[in-house]
């Protein structure tokens, strides 16, 4: 570490922050600080360093936030369907924005997979640019100087870990990587499993739909999360509202001697898919998510009704809106 950062210097300390905030899993905090508890050694002046990781992080932060405005929901789907927890990441991101409004940007950087998503997050729900990139700056801000302070606080330290990590070796560092490989492929081959089992159990929009039309008793069951189910402000018709984190709560709600559909707004419906594990282990037999979600049932252009509009978290965080 200590030979690239003194061979490529600022270009690297610039694209390795930039790379974080496309999304990549660059760890880029841990290289601004041990670049600040090095400087000397690496002849680099903090005040560039701090300079060029505000730069990077507004620029990334800034195209995703672009991306999000242009794109909508879609461009978070995917982002999240990219995560090893796609629900967590939907769910944790959009309760962070309902309780904090803008604030939580404040944050989004401290909080694992949560910086690439909370920009576009921001983008979606059509946040006034400039007061974007002002909170957005506050948290960066608040991010790099973290990362310098703890690197000058701890110079003596960090110059003892390198010392042990070289002393440690090749052999150290390729048991830490076949370890960190394995825990990643045990949870890739249990989300494979997850979701060809999904496959299987799920129904479409036009079975959903044809059914409905020959007058079928079913239950549907919007788990959206109340920022999604407000800002979206329609619903399929007739649908129960039970947001995720009231589920255990609520679920005896819904009849037990119907069928029941279950429609999320996450990727690849896993919301849906763990709301009706749970309800078939309470004993309830016809249980399906809907495959695509709300998204594939409004793209289709079928039935939708609106839903109340509440005040709540969302005036903190959205524009108004004309009526």
């Amino acid at each position: 570490m200590v030979h690239i950062l003194s061979t490529y210097g600022y270009p690297l300390i610039f694209l390795t922050v930039l790379a974080e905030s496309l999304g990549l899993p660059i760890p880029s905090y841990a290289v601004m600080l041990f670049t600040a508890a090095l400087a000397e050694t690496l002849r680099v002046r903090l005040t560039v360093e701090f300079v060029l990781c505000l730069c990077a992080a507004m620029i990334g932060d800034g195209l995703w936030y672009q991306i999000g405005r242009k794109r909508g929901r879609p461009i978070l789907r995917r982002l999240c369907s990219l995560s090893l927890s796609p629900d967590s990441c939907v769910n944790r991101t959009e309760h962070l924005f309902q309780r904090w409004g803008l604030k939580s940007l404040a944050i989004a950087k401290f909080v694992p997979g949560l910086s690439a998503v909370a920009s576009p997050l921001a983008g979606m729900l059509k946040v006034p640019f400039l007061r974007f990139l002002a909170l957005d700056l506050v948290g960066i801000i608040v991010w790099a100087g973290s990362a310098m302070g703890l690197g000058r606080a701890f110079r003596t330290e960090v110059d003892w870990l390198l010392e042990w990590l070289a002393a440690f070796g090749r052999t150290g560092g390729l048991i830490v990587a076949v370890l960190l490989a394995g825990w990643l492929l045990l949870k890739a081959v249990e989300r494979r499993r997850f979701y060809r089992l999904l496959e299987r159990s799920r129904i479409t929009p036009a079975q959903l739909k044809q059914r409905l039309d020959r007058g079928e008793e079913i239950v549907i069951v919007d788990l959206r999360s109340d920022l999604s189910y407000h800002i979206d402000r329609v619903k399929i018709t007739g649908a129960i509202w039970i947001p995720p984190m009231d589920f255990e709560e609520r679920y005896q709600e819904i009849p037990r001697d119907r069928p029941v559909v279950m429609y999320c707004t996450c990727p690849n419906e896993v919301t849906s898919a763990r709301m009706a594990r749970l309800l078939t282990e309470k004993g309830y037999t016809k249980v399906w998510p809907l495959l695509g979600g709300f998204d594939a049932w409004r793209e289709l252009a079928y039935p939708t009704e609106p839903v109340p509009i509440a005040a709540s978290a969302l005036s903190s965080i959205t524009p108004a809106r004309s009526q």
